[in-house]
């Protein structure tokens, strides 16, 4: 059995370099974070921790952003099961068709509390404490969220619950679905080909976030909102036509969306670099990203920069690497391999490691060196083939006496086989966090409320 490698915390930029500063006429600072609902690995976790820890020290709000208007495929679960010493992942999945492809989570029903409990149990046995533990967990969240209109909200309030005894306080939760501003929109379409000229600049600045540009044309511009019906998100363009006034239409049964009063921001919803920066300019005085947002991101401050002249708040990244302790043997390759040379040196070779217990075996392991010797020096093929009979005599003959250390090694080999299965599932860092022991995700509650011993100015 191995250990499993230590947390690692990572924190950029170091949190007494973190700024609080209140802006547009707040007088308490306003921090916030997020994800998709969906059920979190303890790098996620890691975000609300800090959150949580630096809203304590500095008296801010905290928010946590749910982005439930993109869709985010079928809700699933991946579990550690066990069959003897192996591990492997099973996927539970809790709903699946077209509509949990095609509808975003704000869209769908909730999932039966007794649907989930029927598929853990189905597993609940093939695995191990403390995946149990957390199983059980799982499925006493689902059963206290009753009445939740939809995927989202019900999702939500299951990770608040599951959550609940490593933060100390109560965290606001905002939705994406409600985020965008008629204010915000409004300044988009004053100059909407100067906002896509530069967003699509910065979105080319850093092709490693993996964002599309944006399309320009004589006198439409697609525009970085989806626009949300009953079944869908669609891009959203602005007709720059004759009619005096943008308007705004989707690709969806080519839809003109009516802006004749200031309700646009009721089917406008914010892509990820637009997400951002309405939280940064608008909503919030510090926002904390994963390692994926982190870089995403400087595409929202170089747009931003590029089309405003504007600073955005302050961001930070905050993610770890905390890995499941699993009662089952882990093995590298290098480890694999020593193990199946040395059970199969061992069927020949077992002499040079045992001390003769008695004469017997003292005269066995001397006939074995010097047949060996004769065997160097004789070139006749009928007396080398009886010492090589001879010599697997004895090897067969000592083995039979020393079978513990033969049996120990092919034992080795054996688990070290099937570490090298169990590592994959060992070494992943995204589990569910209500899989991992309460001890644990308090322990990286603490490593991360340590990083807050200073003031934040």
């Amino acid at each position: 059995m191995a250990e499993p490698p230590p947390t690692r915390l990572h924190i950029d930029p170091p949190t007494d370099q973190w700024r609080v500063t209140p802006r547009n006429g707040r007088t308490k600072p306003v921090i916030a974070t997020g994800h998709q609902p969906t059920l979190w690995h303890p790098g996620i976790l890691a975000k609300d921790l800090a959150l949580d820890a630096l809203a304590l020290q500095a008296v801010c709000s905290s928010i946590h952003l749910v982005v439930d208007h993109n869709s985010i495929g079928p809700h699933v679960l991946d579990c550690p099961v066990q069959s003897g010493d192996a591990i492997s992942s099973r996927q539970l999945v809790f709903d699946s068709g077209v509509d949990t492809d095609r509808l975003p989570p704000n869209r769908l029903p909730p999932i039966p509390a007794s649907k989930v409990e029927r598929v853990i149990d189905s597993v609940y046995a093939e695995c191990g404490r403390p995946v149990q533990d957390g199983l059980s967990r799982i499925v006493q969240a689902y059963a206290k969220t009753g009445g939740k209109p939809n995927r989202a909200e019900q999702t939500a309030c299951v990770l608040g619950r599951l959550k609940s005894s490593n933060l100390n306080q109560h965290q606001g939760t905002w939705s994406t679905s409600n985020l965008v501003s008629q204010d915000f929109i409004d300044r988009v379409l004053a100059d909407p080909i100067g906002c896509v000229r530069s967003y699509n600049r910065a979105t080319l600045a850093y092709p490693e976030a993996g964002i599309r540009v944006l399309y320009i044309g004589r006198d439409v511009v697609e525009i970085p909102f989806w626009a949300q019906d009953k079944s869908s998100c669609t891009p959203v363009y602005v007709d720059l036509g004759d009619s005096g006034r943008p308007q705004l239409f989707t690709t969806a049964h080519n839809q003109h969306l009516d802006l004749a009063e200031p309700k646009a921001h009721r089917y406008l919803r914010p892509r990820a670099i637009t997400l951002s920066a309405i939280m940064r300019s608008e909503r919030c005085d510090l926002f904390i990203h994963g390692i994926g947002g982190g870089v995403y991101d400087r595409v929202t401050e170089r747009w931003w920069q590029d089309w405003t002249g504007e600073d955005l708040a302050p961001k930070a990244v905050v993610t770890a690497d905390v890995y499941l302790p699993l009662d089952v043997p882990v093995a590298t390759r290098a480890e694999y391999e020593h193990a199946q040379w040395y059970a199969h040196h061992l069927l020949h070779n077992i002499d040079r490691y045992i001390q003769a217990s008695n004469e017997a075996e003292t005269a066995l392991i001397e006939e074995k060196r010097r047949v060996l010797d004769q065997m160097n020096d004789d070139r006749d093929q009928r007396r080398r083939a009886k010492g090589f009979q001879r010599i697997h005599a004895i090897n067969a003959e000592l083995r039979r006496q020393h079978s513990a250390m033969h049996d120990a090694a092919k034992q080795r080999a054996e688990e070290a086989r099937i570490g090298i299965g169990n590592a994959t599932a060992a070494m992943r860092r995204d589990w569910c966090f209500a899989l991992y022991p309460d001890q644990v995700l308090q322990d990286l509650a603490d490593q991360v409320r340590s990083c807050f011993s200073a003031p934040q100015r």
